[in-house]
């Protein structure tokens, strides 16, 4: 008898994608539950009644990327809720890569929104780098009795206690598990189908998620955790029936289809439509026969009934039956 053991699925070469980029969205997607995960005493500051503005374009103007760089930030203005007209800049820098002089661009950026806006500044470096010794978390200068310390907010993705995450009702705490699981998984295609498939049913299963933050957080993890195509078609098959049972109600929303779910998101939206368009057409010839039956009682000949109601002569002679 002859042992026939799991082999490995081969993993192709990605194509690119932009990490950085995701995080951005996500971010921006859910900034609120962002804020109330990394600083709940400023969370509780705030007025949410205000929408917070994205300062992309003035970010980019304050400091402009160099020739052949691209780096990624947000700069978010939010409110505060004790009827001042003041508020706060949160600065977040999402670093995929160990850089020597990400310190230095860190005091870079907070000295000139500074000098720009003249406000407070929140500022928080999230680290998704898989680099255990890359933890920066302040700038140093010093020259000659000049001295200077900028000190800033770390947060290492790789270092979080799953658990933790886990037992966490912040959404925002999935997208730093997706961020760990890509890391944990780099190299292995099986075990990163297996995350990816955990944090669906996480997500799937969550019924106080609003659709915008269930849709977004699906679209972060399927791009993120990307596995190769027969692995995609297996999570299709397997999550055909939980998306058939909790995701009825995400056609409203204005985000992409996560690609992953697509399938199963583009045949809930068929049947839904056929489904209308068959209760339509029942109901067009239920009210034919009322119409019908209304003619009957007040004397019209079968010929007519037939003429003005396009029903059959079977159908009038069952409603005959029934009168």
């Amino acid at each position: 008898m002859t042992n026939t053991m799991p082999v490995a699925v081969q993993e192709e070469p990605a194509p690119y994608l932009d990490h950085d980029g995701l995080w951005k969205k996500v971010i921006t997607d859910l900034f609120e539950p962002f804020l109330l995960f990394f600083v709940p005493d400023l969370y509780e500051q705030l007025d949410w009644n205000k929408q917070p503005d994205s300062l992309e374009q003035e970010l980019k103007r304050t400091f402009p990327e160099k020739k052949g760089t691209k780096y990624t930030d947000k700069l978010m203005k939010v409110h505060l809720k004790d009827g001042k007209e003041q508020w706060v800049l949160v600065h977040v820098e999402i670093q995929g890569s160990k850089e020597d002089d990400f310190p230095e661009r860190m005091f870079q950026y907070f000295y000139r929104i500074f000098d720009k806006y003249k406000q407070k500044i929140y500022a928080i470096a999230l680290l998704t780098d898989a680099d255990q010794s890359f933890q920066p978390t302040s700038y140093e200068y010093h020259f000659h009795g000049t001295t200077l310390t900028y000190a800033y907010n770390t947060y290492k993705i790789r270092a979080q206690d799953e658990e933790a995450l886990l037992k966490s009702n912040n959404p925002f705490a999935l997208v730093v598990l997706a961020g760990k699981y890509m890391l944990k998984s780099e190299n292995n295609a099986d075990d990163r189908y297996q995350f990816k498939r955990q944090l669906f049913e996480l997500i799937l299963h969550n019924k106080n998620y609003s659709q915008a933050y269930t849709q977004s957080l699906l679209s972060f993890v399927d791009y993120l955790l990307t596995v190769p195509e027969e692995l995609s078609q297996k999570l299709q098959e397997e999550f055909n029936p939980i998306a058939e049972e909790e995701v009825s109600l995400m056609h409203n929303t204005s985000f992409p289809d996560p690609p992953t779910l697509k399938p199963l998101f583009d045949k809930l939206r068929k049947e839904r439509e056929e489904g209308r368009m068959e209760g339509r057409e029942e109901g067009i010839e239920a009210s034919k026969r009322k119409i019908a039956e209304v003619m009957l009682n007040n004397g019209y000949s079968d010929e007519e009934i037939i003429k003005m109601t396009s029903i059959t002569e079977n159908e009038l002679n069952g409603i005959k039956n029934k009168i």
